[in-house]
């Protein structure tokens, strides 16, 4: 008696860890979109992060001075916050979705929650959407922590020129094709430093993404080898093509970012120039 009754208690029990798990995955999900929004910093905000960086860099450029001054040092700090909350959204988010895809996993193998099946099926679709998702959100968002004023760079070229910095790229541009040669001002010297951290924080996150799913690959490869049903095999072959592409692209972004880190200059002007 006591076999007939416990598998409806297993599947009711991983139902509610599903469903529970499944909420906290949305609820991550607004947040990541909506919390770092609505975070502000002595007036800065994403609404007018743009324009305060940009005016910022303007002054910062003109001035000839190493310090930041003062406007733009709290706009970077502003990206600084803006960025850590976001990176931790994103991990508690890789989190929940790893644990959900776990409890996934363990129900579909129940032979009892066979009947049900569909009940797991839009759990599953999320955790197949938001893990990437999620990865990517947590590896960008801690570059960006990492390197705030770097990753504000990209806004240079932006904003219809009133007031900012567009009248000093033309100068920024040709001090970057000869550094470090050439005379350059102090804050380009910023930039490059800046510049090779955010690309060098970058490739060592996305080496550590290509190991950890190399070992993904791995794991789920043994399995896969010593598992006799034919619908797990055909999904573990499926999970170890799915990990092994992502994993092969983590690689080639981390190799392409040691190159941008060795050569920040070469980069810097590639992005001033349009490029990225």
């Amino acid at each position: 008696m006591s076999s007939l009754v416990h598998p409806p208690r297993v599947t009711a029990a991983a139902g509610r860890r599903i469903g529970v798990l499944t909420g906290v995955a949305v609820m991550l999900l607004a947040a990541f979109f909506l919390v770092p929004h609505a975070l502000t910093h002595e007036g800065v905000h994403v609404g007018n992060v743009g324009r305060t960086f940009r005016q910022g860099m303007a002054v910062y450029w003109d001035s000839g001075g190493r310090d930041l001054p003062r406007q733009l040092d709290t706009t970077v700090g502003f990206w600084f916050r803006f960025h850590l909350v976001k990176a931790g959204v994103s991990a508690l988010l890789l989190a929940t979705t790893v644990l959900l895809g776990a409890v996934l996993w363990r129900s579909s193998r129940q032979r009892a929650d066979r009947p049900g099946r569909m009940g797991i099926v839009l759990p599953g679709v999320l955790v197949g959407l938001l893990g990437p998702f999620a990865l990517v959100g947590l590896v960008a968002n801690v570059q960006g922590a990492a390197a705030p004023f770097a990753s504000l760079l990209p806004l240079l070229t932006s904003g219809d020129g009133d007031g900012d910095v567009a009248a000093d790229l033309p100068g920024i541009r040709r001090q970057v094709a000869d550094f470090p040669t050439g005379r350059h001002s102090p804050a380009l010297t910023m930039m490059v430093r800046d510049f090779a951290l955010y690309h060098a924080v970058l490739a060592a996150l996305a080496t550590v993404v290509a190991l950890a799913l190399t070992g993904v690959c791995v794991v789920l490869w043994r399995r896969h080898r010593v598992t006799h049903e034919v619908r797990s095999r055909r999904a573990l072959k499926l999970a170890v093509a799915a990990t092994a592409s992502v994993a092969g692209i983590a690689l080639v972004v981390a190799v392409a970012n040691v190159t941008s880190a060795a050569h920040p200059a070469e980069a810097l002007a590639a992005l001033l120039d349009g490029g990225w």
